[in-house]
C-alpha cells in the first residue's frame, strides 16, 4: 500500500491523501481536532457545503477519516529518539451522498485500524469490477 499526501495549500475535490493499492487508488480526507467532544457512543463532524458537492461528484468512493486529540499538543505528541507517539483516536467510514448531506457520525465501530484499510481495499476493488461489468 502506499500513501500520497496533497500539498497542504492545496484542495483537490476536497481530498487530503491517496491510499495506493495495486490496482487502483482510494481518495480520502482527513479531519483532525481537538475541539470535538466524543458524545454518547459517537463522534459528528460537520460538513461544508463544498465537500458535500465534490465527493458526491466523485467518480470513485470517497472515505472520510476524522482524528480526534487533545487540544493542547504537548499532550498528544511525544517526540523520541527513534519514533514519534500520536495519542490519538482516529475513525474512518466511506462517504454516503445519499446519507451524509450535513453531517456524518462514527461510532467504535468506525475506529480506524490497519485491518480496515484493507477492507476499504476491498471495497474499492469491487467497485471497479461492478464498474466493468466484472463479478465482485
Amino acid at each position: 500500500m502506499g500513501f500520497t499526501e496533497n500539498s497542504p495549500d492545496e484542495d483537490v475535490d476536497a481530498v487530503d491523501v491517496a491510499l495506493r493499492f495495486g490496482r487502483a487508488s482510494l481518495p480520502v480526507q482527513v479531519k483532525c481536532s481537538g475541539t470535538f467532544k466524543v458524545g454518547p457512543g459517537r463522534a459528528t463532524l460537520q460538513l461544508e457545503p463544498a465537500w458535500v458537492e465534490k465527493w458526491s461528484s466523485s467518480f470513485e468512493p470517497v472515505y472520510v477519516v476524522l482524528v480526534k486529540v487533545p487540544s493542547v499538543v504537548g499532550d498528544w505528541i511525544e517526540g523520541q529518539p527513534s519514533s514519534t507517539i500520536h495519542k490519538s483516536v482516529a475513525f474512518g467510514k466511506r462517504f454516503d451522498p445519499a446519507v451524509h448531506t450535513t453531517s456524518m457520525q462514527f461510532t467504535k465501530a468506525d475506529l480506524l485500524s490497519a485491518e480496515v484499510l484493507y477492507d476499504w481495499r476491498d471495497e474499492l476493488y469491487a467497485f471497479h469490477e461492478r464498474a466493468r461489468g466484472g463479478a465482485t
